[in-house]
């Protein structure tokens, strides 16, 4: 025979799983889309899976939808600001999908060149001639890619 207590606790659990799960309400787009500016420039770490649901916050286009085997593009309907910029489309590369294990966010800028995100960003060209900055563990880049200028953030490298 059980305690009182018992009975209570065991039907204290019994009612926690029975009941469903509540998901936390979804970020407005101004939390949503400063978290991902956050994550690009090597301030917020998230997981992919945090990475793609913000982006879906601002319903983007999706032009590369992610999956647990895929990483993710997505094209904004309204430019977020990165750095004082406007940015048209993210990327994130899921690093559990790769050889590499490195998660990396990347924000394309609509107008404005390498050298001047670079100059924003106050990342130097180091002697490869790349600009790219240690911040702790992560590595932040500004970079030419597809015909843009891009930022990235990619994450636990050291």
């Amino acid at each position: 025979m059980s305690s009182p207590a018992r009975r209570c606790l065991t039907l204290a659990c019994l009612v926690t799983l029975a009941a469903p799960a509540l998901a936390a309400p979804a970020p407005s787009a101004e939390v949503a889309g400063r978290q991902l500016v956050e994550a690009v420039t090597c301030k917020r770490h998230l997981t992919p899976a945090q990475f793609a649901a913000l982006a879906k916050v601002l319903k983007p286009t999706e032009l590369m939808a992610y999956s647990a085997q895929s990483d993710g593009e997505y094209a904004l309907t309204t430019p977020l600001v990165v750095l004082g910029q406007p940015v048209n489309r993210l990327h994130l590369y899921d690093g559990a999908n790769g050889e590499d294990g490195i998660d990396s966010y990347t924000a394309y800028f609509s107008t404005a060149s390498v050298e001047q995100m670079a100059a924003v960003a106050k990342i130097p060209r180091n002697a490869a001639g790349d600009y790219t900055l240690e911040v702790g563990r992560h590595d932040l880049s500004v970079r030419p890619d597809d015909g843009q200028a891009s930022i990235s953030c990619s994450y636990d490298l050291r």
